[in-house]
């Protein structure tokens, strides 16, 4: 089982982290740990950062996802949608390839109500 972490723990993470390796996973893990909190608007520019540093394309591809879903929760229906179109690109999980299925399809019905 998964030990639950502290918004204090991967703080530190992320301080001590050296490599942009390192900078990239602290990074995803605060955004994941936001994200799973409910606050997607503080988790979205953490996951960017973690983008930006660099993650393996499994990772990278589930960080679009999230980062594509919080896009959504916020109100950013043309940045999601090019966040899980990204994801789409380069996932093999089809697990992941479901859940980016269906975001697709509520940033479609979210983007249409909207116009």
């Amino acid at each position: 089982m998964r030990k639950q972490r502290s918004a204090a723990a991967l703080e530190r993470q992320l301080e001590f982290a050296t490599t942009e390796k390192e900078k990239a996973v602290a990074n995803y893990n605060l955004g994941l740990f936001h994200d799973n909190n409910g606050r997607e608007a503080k988790a979205i520019p953490y996951y960017r950062t973690a983008l930006q540093h660099g993650l393996n394309d499994e990772t990278k591809a589930q960080a679009l996802a999230w980062l594509a879903s919080s896009l959504h929760k916020t109100g950013n229906q043309d940045c999601a949608m090019d966040s899980l179109k990204e994801a789409q690109r380069i996932t093999t999980d089809a697990s992941l390839n479901q859940f980016l299925s269906r975001l697709e399809r509520r940033v479609q019905r979210t983007h249409h109500a909207k116009t």
